[in-house]
Order: structure tokens, then C-alpha cells, then sequence
């Protein structure tokens, strides 16, 4: 027998799984070494609980840890009949949240129980995803129906975009737009329906944008940060103030200033600042590196997925990471205005957290299933 006779070893998915599985971990490890130093600042005024902020946010690294392996373990295929559950969940927590949830910053986007809070619209991003993926496998056949494939899901997508919307989120609108329509593009959808699709929302979009006060506001300070540096522009030139005094090494874990007030929501919203300060643009680019590592490892996995159902998983799932990734770091280096949202897997925030490894440990359950 010749060497090309011989059979290939299968290591292809066994290696991008514990790449996908070591970066995952990484990342929230990193992550409470992040908001240890992030949330010291805010500790100080609260000197008989220095430490509750940090320690809430351990809690929520050892609830996401624990839902990581269980949606590790179980079969993505049994998703399936949880997404209209899903669906209706969300769709509940998002209607709650707009009559009785709490009020911040002019926005109603948590629920308060107890000493807890639940975001749902983080919830509905899972949920989303795992319900497009049913529909979209269900009707695989008639793909190149619109009225059996793009009104069901343009209806769906809606849906949910609009009641995020008048939290109002808009970033996390268009995340999720961005999530659908990416969906609808694996599925197969054909181009001129996704161009009319992508059309719609880049006309919707800066119509969204402007028609609110703020949202003018904060698009006045991303277009010139220096100008409203005083005003709209703070967060955005305050944020490039500390990347820039990271350097190429940065300042070292926990001496930067940009946590002492002058970058409001530092352990959240602008947890990036706090990486390029301090790590400096060495370590933030190892960051985004192992996020990188996420994201193309996802999408390696939905062209390896062994059926449609985990191709779609896997990719929403990416699309979602990959989305939010950029439009956090874009809003903190002032490529993007600033939206809101989370760095996955890094920023303080418990909901975030949970919901984000649920969907990994889902997509490295494909990963694993992969042929």
C-alpha cells in the first residue's frame, strides 16, 4: 500500500474544537481579571463592600460556566423543539420589560427580581437564532419561495427587532437584523430577496438613528468627538484619551485612569478601553485575536456542520459574536458610534454573560457533531 492509500486522520474538527474551546475560556478568564481592575475604582465608595461588584460578576462567570457544559452536552438537534418556547419566552420578557422593568438612562432594557436583573433582549438574540434555524431547516425545500420563506421570517425578524426597539436599543436591533439576514444568506436565500432585505435596513437604519434626540446627539459626537468632546463626544474622546495612553505595552493591570471617571460604564459599554490602557495594543490585539478565533472557528463549523439545523446554528450564533465584537471595539475607537452594547464574554453583566456562553457551548456542541 502507498502512502496516498492510506486513510487521512480525522483531526480536523477535534483541533477546532479546542481552539474554539481554549479561546472561550481564555476570553472569561481575561475577562475577571478585566473587571477585577475595571470595578477596584467604583469599590473605593462603598468601602464596606469593596469588592461587590467583582464578586457578582464571579457569580456570573461560575452560572455561565456551568450553562457552557450543559449546552455543551446536550444534542444541538434537541433545539429544535425549543425554539418556539424560546420564541415565546422572549417575546414575554420583552413585553414585561417595557411595563414594569427598570428605568436607566432613559431606557427600560432589565428586570428586577431581588437582587438580580435580567436583560431579555439578550435572550431574544438566542432565541432568534434558534428559532430562524428551525423555520429555515423545515422549509429547506422552498427556499426559493418568498412567500413560504421570507414573509414567515421577515414577520419573525420584526417581531422581535421592534420590540427591542421601543426599549429603545438600537444596537441591538441591528445586531439581531444583522443575525437574520445573515441567516437567510446561508440558508440560500436568493440574492435579489436579500438585496431588497439589506436595502431596507440601510435605509432604516440612519432613519432610526436621527430620529431621536439622543441618538443625534451621540451621532454629533462620533462624527466629531473633539468638537463635543464636552457634551456628546465625552465617552468616545475620553475612550480614545486612554487607548492612546496604553501605548504599545500598556500602563499594567489595574494603573489605569480611565476607570477612575473619566470613561463612564468602564467595566461595561467601554471594558475595551480598560484592555488597550493597560495591556496596551499588544494585548488588545490578542483579545480580538481569541475572539477572532471565535468567530472564524463558527463559521468553519457551519460549512462542516452535519446538517442544515447546525450549519444555520453555528452561524448565527457567529454572525452574532462577530457583530457585536465590531460594533463595541468600533463605538470604543470611534470607528462606530457608541451603541451600548457588550464585548462578548469580557464585559461586567450577568445576563449578557450567561445568554453568550449558552450560545457557545451550543455552537462547540456542533463543532464536536461536525464530520
Amino acid at each position: 500500500m502507498s502512502r496516498l492509500d492510506l486513510p487521512r486522520a480525522q483531526s480536523g474538527p477535534s483541533v477546532r474544537y479546542a481552539a474554539l474551546l481554549s479561546a472561550v475560556f481564555l476570553l472569561l478568564l481575561t475577562g475577571v481579571v478585566l473587571v477585577l481592575s475595571a470595578t477596584s475604582a467604583t469599590g473605593i465608595d462603598s468601602p464596606d463592600r469593596p469588592l461587590q461588584y467583582f464578586t457578582r460578576h464571579l457569580w456570573s462567570v461560575a452560572i455561565a460556566v456551568g450553562v457552557l457544559l450543559a449546552t455543551l452536552g446536550i444534542d444541538y438537534r434537541r433545539w429544535r423543539c425549543l425554539a418556539m418556547p424560546l420564541v415565546a419566552l422572549s417575546v414575554g420578557l420583552l413585553i414585561v420589560v417595557l411595563a414594569v422593568g427598570k428605568r436607566s438612562g432613559g431606557a427600560r432594557r432589565w428586570i428586577e427580581i431581588g437582587q438580580f436583573s435580567i436583560q431579555p433582549s439578550e435572550i431574544a438574540k438566542l432565541a432568534l437564532i434558534v428559532a430562524m434555524a428551525a423555520f429555515l431547516d423545515a422549509r429547506k425545500d422552498q427556499i426559493h419561495r418568498p412567500d413560504r420563506i421570507l414573509r414567515p421570517a421577515m414577520l419573525l425578524l420584526t417581531a422581535g427587532c421592534s420590540l427591542v426597539l421601543l426599549q429603545p436599543d438600537l444596537g441591538t436591533t441591528l445586531i439581531m437584523a444583522g443575525i437574520g439576514v445573515g441567516m437567510l444568506f446561508v440558508a440560500g436565500l436568493p440574492g435579489r430577496d436579500l438585496a431588497k432585505i439589506a436595502l431596507i435596513v440601510g435605509v432604516a437604519a440612519p432613519l432610526l438613528a436621527y430620529a431621536a434626540p439622543y441618538r443625534r446627539a451621540r451621532l454629533a459626537g462620533f462624527l466629531d468627538p473633539i468638537s463635543e468632546r464636552a457634551s456628546s463626544g465625552y465617552q468616545t474622546f475620553q475612550s480614545l484619551v486612554g487607548l492612546a495612553q496604553g501605548g504599545l505595552r500598556g500602563t499594567g493591570l489595574g494603573q489605569g485612569q480611565a476607570k477612575w471617571g473619566w470613561v463612564p460604564n468602564a467595566p461595561t459599554d467601554f471594558i475595551f478601553v480598560i484592555v488597550g490602557e493597560e495591556m496596551g495594543l499588544l494585548g488588545a490585539l490578542g483579545l480580538l485575536t481569541l475572539l477572532g478565533v471565535v468567530g472564524i472557528g463558527g463559521f468553519r463549523t457551519s460549512q462542516k456542520a452535519p446538517d442544515l439545523f447546525g450549519s444555520l446554528l453555528a452561524a448565527g450564533i457567529s454572525i452574532w459574536f462577530v457583530l457585536q465584537t465590531l460594533v463595541n471595539v468600533g463605538g470604543v475607537v470611534g470607528l462606530l458610534p457608541v451603541t451600548g452594547v457588550t464585548l462578548p464574554f469580557l464585559s461586567f453583566g450577568g445576563t449578557s454573560l450567561v445568554v453568550t456562553s449558552a450560545a457557545a457551548g451550543l455552537l462547540l456542541n456542533v463543532t464536536r457533531r461536525s464530520d
